[in-house]
């Protein structure tokens, strides 16, 4: 198994270090840079009942906004990773079970019902978790965003490009819809069979249809996309990815 980590650059290290302590290979090949937005405006969190935080990136730069200041409100996290950047911050996270890493696993909670007011704010990038919001005002929430950082498209030469699959790239993590359509977007055509043939690791089933779309066939879905997530994914599968036992949660449509 060869592994391309496509996370944006600074969040792929310590997942690295990790799978190479399980004799995973990996290509670090991150697929979206992450800058600073100057439009995020002030912080809503003086105004809200909870706060929503997707990634550990949206807890650090909101950490900074705030100069270590955090608001005695409620804190959900998506996963373990942007759990644990809360705690680093002194505050305890509401957090799904490993396996439902999810936006539908945290609206799955039932810690909402216990919310005293039904004002949330979502911390993120510029643009995401449009079903979380959706769902939280059809629910009768007033949800507004706090959008710290926005997300750009790196530039990849062709020949490092091609040197991926020539160096035997096998299987490729993407965490998200965008990364899966950037990774597509650096990579010349005459190399997109070799992409659809890859086995492809995705959080949720929203991603693996993307790639489905994409003409991608062995995808494997997660059930999250932080590291505990990957790793177990990566230690229920045998060479190649493939699932021990022949279960239902072995690569393929789903």
């Amino acid at each position: 198994m060869h592994l391309l980590l496509t996370r944006p650059d600074g969040r792929i290290g310590p997942l690295a270090d990790k799978l190479a302590a399980l004799g995973v290979r990996t290509t670090r090949a991150p697929m979206v840079t992450l800058v600073d937005n100057p439009d995020a405006g002030p912080s809503p969190l003086d105004t809200v009942d909870g706060a929503f935080f997707v990634s550990p990136t949206a807890v650090e730069c909101a950490h900074q906004r705030l100069q270590g200041k955090w608001p005695d409100i409620a804190y959900f996290a998506v996963g373990g990773g942007t759990a644990a950047a809360l705690r680093r911050c002194g505050v305890e996270p509401i957090c799904p079970p490993p396996g439902e890493e999810t936006t539908e696993g945290v609206l799955a909670l039932p810690d909402w019902q216990y919310l005293t007011g039904k004002r949330m704010a979502i911390v993120r990038g510029v643009g995401g978790r449009e079903v979380m919001a959706a769902t939280l005002r059809a629910d009768g929430f007033d949800v507004q965003f706090w959008e710290l950082y926005r997300r750009q498209r790196p530039e990849w030469p062709a020949q490092t490009v091609q040197s991926w699959r020539q160096n035997g790239v096998d299987v490729i993590l993407a965490t998200s819809g965008e990364i899966l359509a950037n990774l597509f977007a650096v990579t010349p055509l005459s190399d997109h069979d070799w992409l659809r043939n890859c086995l492809w690791l995705v959080p949720v089933e929203r991603v693996a249809e993307l790639a489905q779309q994409r003409g991608c066939q062995r995808i494997q879905v997660m059930g999250g996309a932080g590291d505990d997530a990957i790793v177990r994914c990566l230690g229920s599968m045998n060479h190649y990815g493939e699932d021990p036992e022949g279960s239902a949660g072995s690569p393929g449509p789903s």
